[in-house]
């Protein structure tokens, strides 16, 4: 198949989840036999960095990015606000981005366009009008959800207002285009039994996201647990809010049983808020050079998120490497996880705080919970299998 990749952000390099997800996609479909055209939005808060793209990346996918201010303007916000458009949507909707991607159309032909989020919805008019592609959403998240969770977590007041006015308009936009594609490919089959609420008629098909384990080796085996850290993208609001939970709500709870524990904060864009505190055994590290080698250490990981929605790739990435995890529901929803086997699932301070403590005293039960959890994922998130799947759904849409 000729396949052409629509992304909101370059992929590269794999700085969040979204990033690995829309890169895995790319190497699974190339690994498979397929061609895949690469183009992306650049903007001020993921901006291209060639330095990141070897030659034979750029060769595979004749990877171009276009610049796009998406930063938040008060101005449009206010004029789309009155118009009653969808301002999150519309930030990604770029003359110059259409421009590049009528270029590419005119010149080449292609069985599939997939659009990465909804974010790139806009684009499916051009798409339409100069291709026979079948067009496929491949929604990383039910995005209003995210938003209403948000929402509901602000305190009363004008930035409540707003963002409950922001949320339905997205809401608007989403339920009012999930028709307008060949498919849809929810990243989780909670977000696929949402789509179908919401509405959706046209053919669905989960797809998580996949990682190519051959060639990252199984750690699994640690001498004992000495932290609980937290790693994820920090300009991320559901991060930042489960983060705020975590210091807040639960670290106190373990710190009263255990005064040696220790909590590492790791993530690109950490926010001045959170600091580093010897007291309370806190350390913010922010962004780590390489994730994998963090991810060996002796940690227990945390997915402490209170809204979203979609499937936590770091979940897959941390769980992967051989860490034990406490999470909440929503941190690991998507993965099928079986609680106490796989990992510790908790939605309450208490909850959440006693599995820690229980981990850091117990290396047995660690180990055991992060072999279980590391088996399980590596033989269920393997991307050659969700590519081969995915490409199976595809050649019937063609």
């Amino acid at each position: 198949m000729r396949v052409l990749q629509l992304c909101p952000k370059p992929p590269r390099p794999a700085r969040d989840g979204g990033c690995l997800a829309m890169d895995a996609m790319t190497l699974g479909l190339l690994a498979d036999g397929h061609s895949v055209r690469v183009l992306a939005i650049s903007t001020e808060k993921h901006p291209n960095l060639p330095e990141h793209h070897d030659s034979h990346y750029r060769t595979a996918t004749q990877y171009h990015a276009v610049d796009v201010k998406t930063a938040l303007n008060h101005a449009n916000a206010l004029r789309h606000l009155i118009a009653g458009e969808s301002y999150h949507i519309e930030r990604f909707h770029s003359p110059d981005f259409t421009r590049e991607l009528d270029k590419i159309l005119r010149d080449e032909v292609f069985d599939v366009v997939i659009l990465e989020s909804l974010f790139m919805a806009p684009y499916e008019e051009a798409i339409r009008r100069l291709s026979d592609a079948r067009v496929v959403l491949r929604a990383h998240n039910v995005e209003h959800q995210i938003w209403q969770g948000l929402t509901q977590e602000t305190r009363m007041g004008p930035k409540k207002w707003y963002l409950t006015k922001l949320t339905s308009q997205l809401k608007k936009y989403e339920i009012t285009h999930l028709n307008n594609f060949d498919a849809i490919v929810p990243i989780s089959e909670g977000d696929s039994l949402i789509f179908k609420d919401l509405g959706a008629k046209i053919p669905m098909h989960v797809s998580p996201f996949g990682m190519d384990f051959e060639k990252r080796p199984a750690v699994t085996k640690f001498t004992s647990v000495d932290h609980v850290f937290h790693l994820g993208s920090m300009d991320w609001l559901p991060n930042i809010q489960g983060v705020q939970w975590l210091i807040e709500e639960v670290w106190p709870k373990v710190r009263e049983q255990n005064q040696k524990a220790i909590l590492f904060l790791a993530g690109r864009n950490m926010p001045e808020s959170f600091k580093s505190d010897a007291s309370l055994g806190i350390q913010v590290i922010g962004e780590v050079e390489n994730t994998a080698e963090f991810l060996r250490r002796n940690g227990i990981m945390t997915i402490p998120l209170l809204t979203g929605s979609g499937m936590r790739v770091k979940a897959v990435e941390g769980m992967s490497s051989g860490r034990p995890t406490v999470s909440t529901e929503i941190g690991v929803d998507g993965l099928g996880l079986v609680h106490g086997e796989h990992a510790f699932v908790a939605n309450t301070p208490e909850e959440f705080a006693n599995h820690i403590l229980f981990l850091l005293e117990s290396n047995d039960t660690a180990s055991k919970i992060a072999q279980s959890g590391q088996a399980y994922i590596r033989k269920k998130f393997s991307n050659k299998n969700i590519i081969s799947d995915l490409v199976k759904f595809l050649k019937k849409l063609v």
